[in-house]
């Protein structure tokens, strides 16, 4: 399977989560300083922050980094905090669907490093 498969490449053309909340309950921000790439995920919670109502991305970087973005935050929506704080690694390369090269590894993780920095600002 080509790392660039069709999904990647209609997910980084027109993401379906690409957009910053003013309104976010928390936020996680991340840089990947190896290639530029910057994300941020913006989360808004119930009002008793513990079930998400909506998650958008904002940021510059590569295909992969967006859409695994893109992907990220579809699978997010409606989730309540403890899956968020169980959702792992392997998780987000699972939900990415096929193992990235060692070099492109940090560009599908990097969602998941915005969804940890933003869970930290919940408490």
């Amino acid at each position: 399977m080509s790392m660039y498969r069709q999904e990647i490449i209609e997910r980084y053309r027109f993401p379906r989560h690409r957009g910053e909340m003013k309104n976010a309950s928390v936020q996680g921000e991340v840089l990947n300083v190896l290639c530029g790439d910057e994300l941020t995920l913006y989360f808004l919670f119930d009002a008793n922050k513990t079930r998400v109502e909506n998650v958008t991305f904002g940021g510059i970087g590569c295909a992969l980094m967006t859409a695994a973005a893109d992907m990220l935050c579809e699978h997010l929506m409606g989730k309540i905090t403890e899956e968020l704080k169980a959702f792992l690694a392997d998780d987000m390369l699972k939900l990415y669907g096929e193992m990235p090269s060692p070099s492109r590894l940090k560009c599908v993780l990097l969602p998941y490093e915005a969804l940890r920095r933003a869970l930290a600002g919940l408490a």
